[in-house]
């Protein structure tokens, strides 16, 4: 690992240039992002397809608007957005000090934290138990107490929350590798690490979930948008259809929640060189590196 030859130039950037410098980074990494964007998306939306699919099934989509199916759909994919990034965080963190790691490799040393990802992810951001409301639905009589209750005023407040103030929860389980817990109190345990990181910037944080919440959803209008347009002008139809609604919709979502893990991860990083002055810490880790005997 080259820890002072980054294939990102480390210094402050504002909201803004991490979006324009995370499209600069899927240029250059743009197949090991879409394999592992895959490797967790892939999952996710059959699991999502088997759970919410019958919303929408006995619908005249002429005729009506699937807005339960697309409402529900929307919720559940914006519980599990962090969970789909794991394979993407993985890859990115050894990917910008000039390693190149195999999807085998990123792939088994992501699950090797999986019980640290699954109290952090489906526990403590409720994509378990959101999993868990829905596999109890009735398919036929209205779920009001879920739909209208549980799931939009108890669980979302407090997935948010949770997520606008402590965002990079899988970059300091996958990258710094700290453990869930220890006997010793010396040790940075992840709810630690997690308290110094996030917690002096807190409004900080929050302001910028809110900056990249309104960029996700201009990022799915505008691909919505230009969709209908496309099939209005191509086949003189603008009217949903199965694809449309079953494969097309689900697919945006995941799309822009794959963009937007980049977004998170290089402010993960702009977090570390504000809070830490990472920049400094690297080029003395890296010389002390030069400067080590090599054993004969």
């Amino acid at each position: 690992m080259q820890l002072d030859n980054t294939r990102i130039s480390i210094r402050e950037r504002n909201l803004l240039e991490t979006v324009d410098l995370s499209f600069r980074v899927l240029r250059e990494f743009w197949k090991p992002w879409l394999i592992c964007s895959l490797l967790a998306i892939v999952p996710l939306a059959i699991l999502n397809a088997l759970l919410l699919g019958w919303m929408a099934a006995d619908m005249d989509f002429v005729e009506e608007w699937p807005a339960r199916y697309f409402w529900t759909m929307a919720v559940f994919i914006y519980f599990e957005a962090p969970l789909a990034s794991i394979f993407v965080v993985g890859y990115m963190g050894p990917a910008v000090f000039m390693e190149k790691p195999t999807i085998k490799q990123v792939f088994w040393d992501t699950l090797r934290q999986f019980p640290s990802l699954f109290i952090a992810q489906c526990l403590l951001r409720c994509v378990l138990p959101v999993w868990l409301l829905a596999a109890m639905m009735d398919r036929i009589e209205p779920n009001w107490p879920i739909e209208a209750f549980v799931i939009p005023f108890l669980l979302l407040p407090l997935a948010t929350a949770v997520r606008a103030f402590r965002p990079y929860i899988n970059e300091i389980i996958l990258l710094e590798k700290n453990p869930l817990r220890s006997n010793n109190p010396q040790v940075l345990t992840i709810g630690k690490r997690s308290a110094h990181l996030h917690g002096p910037y807190g409004s900080d944080l929050f302001v910028r979930w809110l900056g990249t919440l309104l960029i996700s959803l201009a990022l799915v209008a505008m691909i919505g948008v230009s969709t209908l347009t496309l099939q209005s002008v191509l086949f003189s139809n603008s009217e949903l259809n199965w694809l449309l609604v079953y494969i097309w919709y689900p697919a945006v979502l995941w799309t822009v929640v794959s963009l937007i893990s980049l977004v998170r991860f290089l402010d993960y990083l702009d977090l570390r060189i504000r809070h830490e002055g990472w920049e400094v810490e690297l080029l003395m880790k890296a010389e002390a590196l030069r400067l080590k005997p090599n054993p004969l």
